[in-house]
Order: structure tokens, then C-alpha cells, then sequence
């Protein structure tokens, strides 16, 4: 897990480096931790380095931690962000942005504690992946880019935004299982669909993101309402 700390104050850059280090974050590979006080250099960094989370101060002397959040966003949507300052009439703005938490100075233990297991989480969630035997060869893919899958007796169909693969239904009967653990939802017997790829939906269908429509049969209808909203509130 790739990690960067942006703060003019080198004490909170060590600080919270340290107890990143301490929380065991190591253990999840490849890592590499980075802190900077210059934010210019920062940014510059993130050209090439694209760190999953990055710790961020927001009053610089010549930058705000909210435009560069922007600019890191626009980059790398994934990206979370983690706002760490003493200047709490930034936090309406700090969410406008998408950023994680706003943590205010001084830092307490245990919510940084607390936001630092939730972005583990979140970040294990973004690279979860699942091993698909396809037509093809075997095929690894995240989570988050499956949009659906569809079994038709012996054979099924992988959809990801930019692709389809094919394999025999049996080989993905416990992957199938194990998804909806997660964000998929069984829309029929032979579709589960990924909640985080629903782009619209009307009373009777379904428009994913790779735009293929989905028809939602009368005995789902309710119950997809109900899960899909549950699933937002969560992401909110």
C-alpha cells in the first residue's frame, strides 16, 4: 500500500509516519511510504507515484490541501485522502472534494487509529481480486471491475467496462457465492450484478455502466430498491 504524508510541519509528517509504520501497515504489499513538506514536490511525486493514501494539510503557504486534492482526484479518482489540520471551518469543503476523514491537530490516537483501519479496509476492498478461468486463459480481475456476470447452463459471461470474457459456470459457482458478500446483488437466477456499476434504473431495468441493460423482473423490483439504497448510504 502506497502511502504519502503532505504537511509544512515536518513533526506531523513524522508523526503520523510513525504510526502508520506502528499499525503494521507493512504487512501489505508492495508498500512504500513517503513524507513531504513541500507540497509542489508532492505533487510532482504523485506524477509518478500513485499512492493509494495520502495524509494531507491543507494550509500551505502557497498552496490549499483542498485544490490539490482536486488535482490528485482528477489523477487518481481511488485515491483516498485524508485531511489532517487545525483549521476545522475547512471540513464542509473537505467532503465536497471526496476525501475520506478530516482529522483535526492535535491528533487523537484512537480515531486516527479508527480511519486508518477503514482505509485499509477500503483500500483491500479497491484491489480485492478474483481468479476467473475464461476461454482465454486464466484471468484475474478486481472486484470493482466486474460489472455482472451471467451463467447460462454450462457456460458464463464476465462483463467489465471495457470487455467480456468466457469460461464453464462451474469453474465460479463459489466465486458466485463469495461476490455477494460484498457489493453484488443476485438479479435473477442467472445475473449477479455489481451495485457500484448501476449507472440508472427505472421500474423495470437496469442500465450498467458498459450501458447493457438489465430487465428487473416484477418479484425483484422492491428488494432491489431497498439493497441498492442500503448500498449507497454506505458509500456516502
Amino acid at each position: 500500500m502506497k502511502i504519502a504524508v503532505c504537511d509544512d510541519e515536518e513533526y506531523y509528517v513524522n508523526n503520523i509516519l510513525e504510526r502508520i509504520r506502528n499499525f503494521g501497515v507493512e504487512d501489505i504489499q508492495p508498500n512504500k511510504f513517503d513524507g513531504f513538506t513541500d507540497p509542489e514536490e508532492f505533487m510532482e511525486s504523485f506524477k509518478f507515484v500513485r499512492y493509494d493514501l495520502v495524509y494531507l494539510d491543507i494550509e500551505f503557504k502557497e498552496k490549499n490541501g483542498i485544490e490539490m486534492a482536486y488535482q490528485i482526484k482528477d489523477i487518481m479518482p481511488e485515491c483516498i485522502i485524508v485531511f489532517v489540520s487545525g483549521y476545522s471551518d475547512y471540513i464542509p469543503e473537505s467532503y465536497w472534494v471526496g476525501a475520506a476523514q478530516f482529522i483535526t491537530k492535535p491528533i487523537k490516537d484512537s480515531l486516527f487509529e479508527k480511519e486508518l483501519r477503514r482505509s485499509v479496509d477500503r483500500y483491500t476492498q479497491l484491489n480485492r481480486c478474483v481468479v476467473f478461468n475464461t476461454s482465454g486463459g486464466t484471468k484475474y480481475t478486481k472486484t470493482d471491475d466486474i460489472v455482472y456476470i451471467e451463467t447460462s447452463y454450462d457456460t458464463y459471461k464476465l462483463f467489465t467496462p471495457r470487455t467480456q470474457y468466457f469460461g464453464n459456470s462451474k469453474s465460479i459457482k463459489q466465486t458466485k457465492k463469495d461476490l455477494l458478500n460484498y457489493n453484488f446483488y443476485q438479479l435473477n437466477r442467472s445475473i449477479i450484478i455489481n451495485f457500484k456499476h448501476v449507472d440508472t434504473f427505472t421500474y423495470e431495468d437496469i442500465t450498467m455502466t458498459n450501458k447493457h441493460e438489465l430487465h428487473i423482473t416484477k418479484k425483484k423490483r422492491k428488494d432491489f430498491k431497498v439493497k441498492y439504497r442500503e448500498f449507497i448510504n454506505k458509500e456516502l
